[in-house]
């Protein structure tokens, strides 16, 4: 009777995995195909400064 539940339990949370296994990747290639609504890209400019240093006097 434990094995038959055991066995009952593990086929559910496998098919729960496989369902939501397949709502993740219609998801993820949803995404994939919206190529207009991605961020457009930007310059940016880096700046380094060396600060003063007074540690030996």
């Amino acid at each position: 009777m434990k094995k038959r539940l055991f066995f009952g339990f593990a086929c559910f949370v496998g098919f729960s995995l496989l369902i939501a296994w397949q709502f993740a990747a219609a998801e993820l290639a949803d995404l994939q195909k919206q190529e207009d609504m991605t961020v457009e890209k930007e310059s940016t400019e880096l700046v380094a400064a060396q600060p003063e240093s007074h540690l030996f006097l």
